[in-house]
């Protein structure tokens, strides 16, 4: 089952977002605050992360860096407000794509699946690039 973290510090928001997600029969821990972020990423894999970037921007783009670290192959979608983060930046700190405030559920929701897509597909590529590998070393143990 697809496995998504949500970090928002809202706690009414934070809601919003789990039941979403798990209405679309995604598992996913009640959400965190971005005390807990790390903790979890290192603890957990996770396919998706959703992060509501509530902390300055520095920090934000380290977490993020770091969450990716732990769950290397997750997919990152940032929710922010564009006179604090940098869209191009947010790429380069491994976010899949972004969500400006104020935003609709439903836009998280989408850009979510879209990510989830994504990683799939690459997924399929990493296991199909396995057994080629695979197959040339077999080949090449028949010469």
């Amino acid at each position: 089952m697809t496995k998504v973290l949500i970090i928002e510090e809202q706690a009414k928001i934070r809601k919003l977002l789990v039941n979403a997600f798990k209405k679309e029969g995604f598992e996913t821990c009640d959400g965190i605050g971005w005390e807990n972020a790390i903790e979890f990423a290192k603890e957990n894999i996770y396919d998706l992360v959703i992060a509501d970037m509530e902390v300055k921007p520095q920090v934000g783009c380290e977490m993020l860096k770091t969450i990716k670290l732990f769950n290397q192959k997750a997919e990152i979608v940032a929710i922010f407000h564009p006179k604090e983060y940098d869209v191009g930046h947010m790429i380069s700190s491994g976010v899949y794509d972004c969500v400006l405030k104020p935003f609709l559920i439903k836009d998280v929701l989408h850009i979510g699946k879209k990510a989830l897509e994504k990683k799939k597909l690459a997924d399929k590529v990493r296991s199909l690039e396995q057994i080629m590998d695979m197959d040339k070393m077999v080949l090449q143990q028949k010469r």
